[in-house]
């Protein structure tokens, strides 16, 4: 058994594509949705009638609450369990061998490597459709392969919960990197768009109190000016992810 968990805030537009994707990988998920006003709620039961919605006991957006929330959820699944945003998908080669592999490797935890996604400029991208998986309309973007940043992906596990650290990037429970055709695509700049931007857009004015005290989550408080300058910054210097051997190892046979 294998449960994917993941709050969602108005995602009706990268759904589609993220339930599409995701349903073909896990036996079940439990979506929790943040008091969305837009169509989320339809597109999940229209998209993944046999997962679970809920309303999230956390109604503004609090990085520490919402990762308590998702443990304690956790606790309720067997096997393997992965916690992941409307902008992250899992990618793996082979869905059978990739879940086979985590039990034979003797390990509980481990972590799913990023690629990290963003437009360059002047590259010819069209609009993505909803008839092709989203993961092969989008290829550029950064992969750190850097020793001294290696938590920069997301867990896979079967404990009890995960114990996360704020941000999901790290736990308390050994873990390594997995090695082998599984990558984690984040669509952090990409596609670059007027609904992606909305979405960046939105996240800020829903930030707890207890958020804006401590500083997390202070990248959501922005404007379309500075979230312009931070796509810019963040696109100079992407690279074509197709002509690295770890994007490559993805597509040689399945692109589940």
């Amino acid at each position: 058994m294998a449960t994917l968990i993941s709050h969602f805030y108005n995602e009706e537009y990268l759904l589609p594509w993220w339930l599409m994707h995701h349903t073909k990988l896990f036996d079940r998920g439990i979506l929790i949705n943040r008091g969305s006003t837009d169509r989320s709620i339809e597109i999940c039961r229209t998209f993944a009638p046999h997962w679970e919605v809920r309303n999230s006991r956390v109604p503004q957006f609090d990085a520490i609450e919402a990762d308590r929330e998702v443990m304690d959820i956790e606790k309720e699944c067997m096997g393997w369990k992965m916690v992941l945003n409307t902008t992250e998908f899992l990618c793996v080669r082979n869905k059978e061998q990739f879940f086979s592999s985590l039990s034979d490797k003797s390990m509980r935890m481990y972590l799913i490597k990023w690629f990290l996604l963003g437009d360059p400029p002047n590259y010819p991208y069209s609009d993505p459709v909803y008839t092709t998986p989203l993961v092969q309309q989008r290829f550029h973007g950064f992969f750190s392969r850097d020793p001294n940043q290696p938590y920069m992906g997301r867990l896979i596990h079967n404990y009890d919960h995960g114990g996360y650290t704020i941000g999901r990037h790290w736990s308390p429970h050994p873990f390594i990197p997995y090695e082998g055709p599984a990558y984690v695509f984040k669509f952090i700049y990409s596609p670059w768009n007027e609904a992606m931007q909305r979405r960046k857009l939105q996240i800020g004015p829903t930030l707890s109190m207890h958020s804006l005290l401590n500083s997390y989550g202070a990248q959501h408080i922005t404007t379309p000016d500075m979230l312009e300058q931070a796509r810019r910054q963040f696109a100079h210097g992407v690279v074509d992810l197709r002509l690295l051997p770890e994007y490559q190892s993805l597509w040689l046979t399945s692109t589940q």
